[in-house]
């Protein structure tokens, strides 16, 4: 009886030191959630609206775009010296045109930089508008040549 009493003791004794060991490091068993077998797939939040995207650096605001030339009659001289045409993305000159490379418009003024070809070469130039305000002259700000509009 005495082993007996030694065993159960040892037991006891064992059985206290796990459940201190298990207490003292704080590790418990983990709670049994109440969840279904098959939890409902997360929902996403709704994603907003994409901002429009914003102009090209490289084309030209509407109110600039147009046929130029010093007067009515250069209008309607077919290749005249004073012709300009500009396009969204390309200017023509009387002896150059190219692709518009950038643009910044500031109210009724614009600068252009264009890849221009003409004469057997090409080079990159800028230009400087200035647009009346009922839009219908075209001043060059760097040498002051007037262009009526022809459309």
């Amino acid at each position: 009886m005495r082993i007996h009493m030694i065993v159960l003791g040892v037991l006891l004794a064992a059985g206290c030191t796990a459940q201190d060991s298990s207490t003292a490091t704080g590790a418990t068993a983990p709670p049994v959630a109440d969840t279904p077998a098959t939890a409902p797939a997360p929902t996403t939040p709704p994603q907003p609206e994409p901002l429009p995207e914003p102009p090209a650096a490289n084309t030209v605001p509407e109110q600039f775009q147009g046929d130029y030339a010093a007067d009515i009659a250069a209008c309607t001289a077919p290749g005249h010296v004073t012709r300009l045409t500009i396009g969204d993305s390309r200017i023509e000159f009387h002896e150059s045109s190219g692709e518009i490379i950038a643009v910044e418009a500031r109210g009724n003024d614009i600068d252009i930089t264009a890849r221009l070809t003409g004469e057997g070469e090409t080079r990159e130039a800028a230009s400087s508008f200035r647009l009346s305000d009922d839009g219908q002259t075209l001043t060059d700000t760097v040498n002051g040549l007037g262009r009526q509009r022809c459309d």
